[in-house]
């Protein structure tokens, strides 16, 4: 038996898998502040539409191949082992990226992110599950979340940074590389990444069905409507963040920001995601106690996505960004710690869903705005949209505290 076939996660474990979810986070933002320079360098007859199209249409189809993908992978790591889901994920993930760096077309490009997004659907639920796992309490538990979930952030900080300045770097110099080649460096970089995590994820035991009764158990009228409601409000939260992003970098397109800009307000989106996460399942806070956030959180995040659509001065994006950072900073782990704690055994199935239901969320934010931007419809629509839908989910968690603070625990 392997070091890591106990309850609770040894050191190599853990960091095995925080660079593994690191890894997949990079592979995606690294294309958010070139993906329309891109489009434009494969289209060269395209319009500003077309490539706002494009654009949006992109990030769907890598958001949407989870929605086919992720209930599979959960399921398949519930019955084989966390470890063959997590390898088949990154090297399946390594290999369509270094494809897709040398996209000569359009078709190619969708077909490549559409792999992209398939093999990086296996990852996080497999992680989150084996954490789920190997639970021994719930600040255990919540505390691990949160790691996973600031490992994906620290990969959202690095991705669109290295973007935009691989980007700024390959139009400085273009005159003895084509600007083409740069853009396919980060690619190529994030390939890497995920061949490396593979080698460290091949040290782990299976990771398959929990070695011990999970801590925490909930009735199955609690599992059965509460989950369903956590579900849906994860998809929500996946609309509005992919609307954002995707709109965020077209706006700043169309206000005349540069790509290294671009990237620094996503930079600043990861930075308060990574602090926020980092103080909601700290010490300081109990995780039950975290229910009482969502409301709020929700609140917050539909007021920054308001701010954006009329924000024009940089300074100004930037609090918009930093709003709507720090409502999806809360929500993203809080909602995954209490989805994980009503699955029981059932981790790698019930986390695939939500990645399934979060994956729909993202399809839909960004071939939202990629329609909004491609039909000509006023640049605010793109912000307006979203903010009212994440308003909407403010309202519908009206009495959700209460009814996670009831949650019937037996021992």
């Amino acid at each position: 038996m392997s070091e890591q076939a106990t309850i609770g996660l040894s050191r190599r474990a853990t960091a095995a898998l925080l660079f593994a979810v690191f890894t997949a986070a990079v592979g995606y933002g690294v294309v958010l502040p070139v993906l329309p320079h891109v489009v434009e360098g494969l289209s060269s007859s395209a319009s500003a539409g077309s490539i706002g199209w494009h654009t949006g249409f992109l990030a769907a189809v890598y958001a949407g191949a989870p929605l086919l993908f992720a209930p599979f992978w959960g399921w398949l790591s519930d019955c084989y082992g966390r470890r063959p889901v997590l390898l088949a994920g990154l090297v399946g993930f390594g290999a369509t990226l270094a494809v897709t760096a040398f996209a000569s077309s359009l078709l190619w490009l969708y077909a490549g992110r559409f792999l992209n997004g398939a093999f990086t659907a296996a990852i996080l639920p497999a992680a989150q599950a084996f954490v789920g796992d190997r639970a021994v309490s719930d600040a255990w538990r919540a505390r691990r979340f949160a790691w996973l979930g600031m490992a994906s952030i620290a990969g959202f900080f690095i991705g669109p940074m290295l973007g935009g300045i691989v980007f700024q770097a390959g139009s400085t110099i273009s005159g003895s590389m084509p600007a083409a080649q740069f853009l396919a460096l980060p690619f190529l970089f994030s390939a890497g990444l995920a061949f490396i995590s593979a080698v460290g994820i091949a040290g782990l035991d299976q990771g398959s069905a929990p070695l011990a009764p999970p801590p925490d158990r909930v009735t199955k009228d609690w599992h059965r409507a509460t989950v369903a409601h956590l579900l849906v409000l994860a998809g929500f939260v996946a609309m509005g963040t992919t609307a954002f992003e995707v709109g965020l970098a077209l706006r700043g397109r169309a206000l005349g920001m540069t790509p290294y800009q671009v990237g620094i307000m996503f930079a600043e989106c990861s930075l308060v995601m990574f602090a926020v996460q980092a103080l909601v399942f700290s010490p300081l806070m109990m995780p039950s106690s975290t229910a009482k956030l969502i409301l709020p959180a929700f609140a917050i995040m539909g007021a920054g996505l308001l701010l954006v659509a009329y924000a024009e001065a940089f300074a100004a994006q930037l609090i918009a960004v930093g709003a709507v950072a720090a409502g999806a900073g809360v929500l993203i782990p809080v909602l995954t710690y209490w989805i994980s704690l009503g699955a029981g055994d059932a981790q790698g199935a019930e986390l695939g869903r939500k990645a399934a239901v979060e994956s729909f969320g993202q399809a839909l934010g960004s071939a939202g705005v990629g329609y909004i931007a491609g039909a000509g419809a006023a640049p605010s629509l793109e912000f307006l949209l979203p903010a009212g839908l994440v308003l909407t989910a403010a309202a519908a968690s009206l009495n959700l505290a209460r009814r996670l603070s009831a949650r019937v625990i037996v021992e």
